[in-house]
């Protein structure tokens, strides 16, 4: 039998946060699609408990170095996950996650800043471009920039895909940018293009306004919702619509390329049932859901929650939103 390759065509604020640790949670090679790398990750599990995982990550970074290379790196640890993913800049509790940002928990990957057990190393721009060099790709500091170089050569990308897709379980997060070199493994029956929506479009819509400043930049960046109510409405609605128009264009763009898909509800179809043979018994579909955090909201912060559920309501009102198989 083939093996079955899953396609997420989730946007922002859609479930993706969930698919990925139920991927590492079952030990399927999960294949995070970014412009300028693509990130596949290889799991094993050995303790799996309530708030953490004891595992053995795999990562492998595709990435354009005069031609596309592959570094890998074996990474063992005691994985905690945050159970309250709060938009970064939340407008109901921003307070939280500004404590939680100075926690810290790691160096991103395309910082310059490379941690060594408590010793930080800053790289200058000369030693990043020296390190970049091909001779180097054994070491963390080459891993660690791996994410940093230009965008996939899309051609490229296709005359690989076959191999780049060979052991893949999972893909998600960019695959739109990917849409043309990945076409025809889309069409194979041994792949489910999947499209998440929500029936409970209040509460989507209370998710995303709480991700106002950072969701969608090109049309509000990092400004705040409140003071944007306070002046112009319609730019709101404009900036929600955004996510309605995203999902129609996708649902258009697959059967206009004759792409099967099918529609995954997030508030009631069961993820056993699409993911055939996984286990989520331990992993509440809710555990990646935002509002773990916005209860934890300071007193003085309380009112927020209110505030932004009355504006998401309105705009129920005034734009009549239909979820995406009733449109």
């Amino acid at each position: 039998m083939s093996k079955i390759h899953y396609f997420y065509w989730g946007f922002s604020d859609s479930g993706k946060n969930y698919v990925n640790r139920l991927s590492r949670l079952n030990e399927k090679v999960l294949a995070n699609f970014y412009d300028n790398y693509i990130l596949k990750t290889y799991t094993k599990v050995h303790i799996h408990d309530t708030e953490w995982d004891d595992v053995t990550f795999t990562t492998k970074i595709i990435h354009d170095n005069n031609g596309l290379k592959t570094v890998s790196k074996i990474d063992k640890r005691i994985f905690r996950y945050n159970n309250f993913p709060l938009a970064p800049h939340s407008t109901i509790n921003n307070d939280w996650f500004k404590q939680m940002r100075k926690k810290g928990r790691g160096v991103m990957l395309n910082s310059p800043e490379l941690d060594y057990g408590k010793d930080k190393v800053k790289l200058s721009d000369e030693q990043r471009t020296k390190y970049s060099d091909w001779k180097y790709h054994e070491s963390s500091i080459y891993f660690k920039n791996a994410t940093s170089y230009s965008q996939l050569d899309l051609d490229e990308v296709k005359n690989h895909i076959d191999e780049i897709m060979e052991d893949i379980d999972m893909s998600d997060s960019n695959l739109m940018y990917y849409f043309e070199p990945m076409k025809n493994i889309l069409r194979q029956n041994n792949s489910v293009n999947i499209i998440p929506y929500k029936v409970n479009l209040l509460d989507s819509f209370i998710s995303k306004l709480d991700g106002f400043q950072t969701l969608n930049t090109r049309l509000e960046d990092h400004n705040d919702l409140f003071e944007v109510y306070e002046q112009d409405k319609e730019r709101i609605w404009k900036w929600l619509d955004f996510f309605l128009h995203e999902q129609n264009f996708l649902v258009d763009k697959f059967k206009a390329n004759n792409i099967p898909y099918v529609y995954f509800n997030l508030d009631e179809d069961n993820y056993t049932d699409l993911f055939v043979g996984w286990d989520n018994s331990s992993l509440p579909r809710d555990c990646t859901h935002r509002r773990s955090g916005w209860v934890l909201a300071d007193e003085s912060e309380k009112w927020k929650y209110k505030k932004v559920e009355d504006i998401a309501k309105e705009y129920m009102t005034v734009r009549q939103p239909k979820p995406l198989e009733l449109r």
